[in-house]
């Protein structure tokens, strides 16, 4: 586990001074309730609201004439759990966590721990070095995705909800049809109706990510029949 840590501050780029505060933001609520120490949770209360400023302030000064609709779709986009949970991963912090012995191992990769672990670690840098510090990792993590962000991709689900009130007088509706894999890895697998028709198929990691691409799908399909008449 030390080496574990001592690679992930070097991932990260930063070495902590005060190590209990990184022990503290590696330490699961399952973890904590067993020994009786701190858990992570402030720790991941304060990240989240240091990442979230970070990355307003670096949309805001990136793309000086979108409105405040589009940067806040941006934003959410960019903070995600799915977001979150893959720069985690990137930085292998599911190996470093402090769970209980009631957790699973493959709890490690769940999306919500890794998502909130990112946001904890962060936070901890913010208490310990301060915000310009915090700012620093977390535009590190971040860059790629900053820069690309004017290219974010529509949500197909809102769209395809537009269409079909405006077109049909009626909203699509999903169902998850499967579920595969184990906790950790699951894969979902969603169609979208509407009026009883199925419009489209999806697949991915997240309900979310599988419903996106269904409706993407039928938005191609009302497209096509639309083309037809």
């Amino acid at each position: 586990m030390e080496q574990a840590r001592h690679q992930l501050q070097q991932r990260l780029g930063y070495f902590f001074q005060q190590v209990d505060l990184l022990q503290r933001a590696l330490r699961h609520e399952s973890f904590a309730n067993e020994s009786e120490e701190g858990s992570q949770e402030r720790l991941e209360f304060l990240g989240d609201s240091v990442v979230g400023l970070v990355i307003c302030e670096s949309l805001y000064r990136l793309y000086p004439d979108y409105a405040e609709g589009r940067l806040a779709q941006m934003k959410a986009s960019l903070v995600s759990t799915e977001q979150l949970a893959d720069k985690a991963r990137l930085l292998e912090l599911g190996q470093c966590v402090e769970l209980g012995r009631g957790e699973q191992e493959g709890s490690r990769q769940r999306p919500n721990l890794l998502a909130d672990t990112f946001e904890a670690v962060l936070g901890a840098i913010y208490l310990e070095a301060g915000f310009d510090q915090a700012k620093a990792v977390i535009l590190r993590q971040f860059e790629e995705e900053l820069r690309a962000a004017g290219e974010l991709r529509r949500d197909y689900k809102s769209l395809l909800q537009e269409v079909s009130q405006r077109d049909f007088q009626a909203l699509p509706e999903y169902e998850v049809l499967e579920e595969i894999g184990p906790p950790h890895d699951r894969v979902f697998r969603v169609q979208v109706s509407l009026s009883g028709d199925v419009l489209g198929l999806g697949q991915g990691r997240s309900k979310r990510e599988a419903s996106q691409q269904a409706a993407q799908e039928a938005l191609s399909q009302l497209d096509a029949n639309a083309t037809l008449s």
